[in-house]
């Protein structure tokens, strides 16, 4: 299973909020994680409209997180941002498998989506970002 690139850029953004603790604009996230900053910002819209950060236009604004980090579940973020629509179209509608009834394939794929989501209901935002761990974010020159 491939995540989306938009689901990528909204783990990567809560992360890095979670990690700072502050306010920060779009432009240096993307600087941060070298990465499009125009497709950042549909991004953070979408976080917003999720109820994930705020925004703050103006000078002095930017984007912050909305809740604490600690109650952002990443199994949230990802249906979200991937939507549950299966691995194959048959997992979302057997209509279309000649296989059906009994495709033990589609069923497998139906356990194997579970399993992928309920790994991540393990974590949240929180625990992605701790200061206590080697690498990850440590490696990221942050001005905090």
């Amino acid at each position: 299973m491939k995540l989306r690139i938009q689901t990528d850029y909204a783990l990567r953004t809560l992360m890095y909020l979670g990690y700072t603790g502050q306010t920060a604009r779009s432009e240096d996230i993307a600087t941060k994680f070298v990465i499009s900053k125009d497709h950042l910002v549909k991004v953070i819209q979408l976080l917003a409209k999720h109820g994930y950060v705020r925004t703050t236009p103006g000078r002095g604004g930017g984007v912050s997180l909305a809740l604490p980090a600690e109650q952002i579940a990443l199994r949230e973020v990802v249906e979200r941002f991937e939507g549950r629509n299966g691995l194959l179209e048959c997992v979302e509608n057997p209509e279309v498998c000649p296989l059906e009834p009994g495709c033990r394939l589609r069923r497998a794929l139906i356990r194997a989506e579970r399993a992928f989501y309920d790994a991540l209901s393990e974590f949240t935002i929180a625990d992605l970002c701790t200061r206590r761990q080697q690498g990850g974010l440590r490696n990221l020159p942050f001005d905090t």
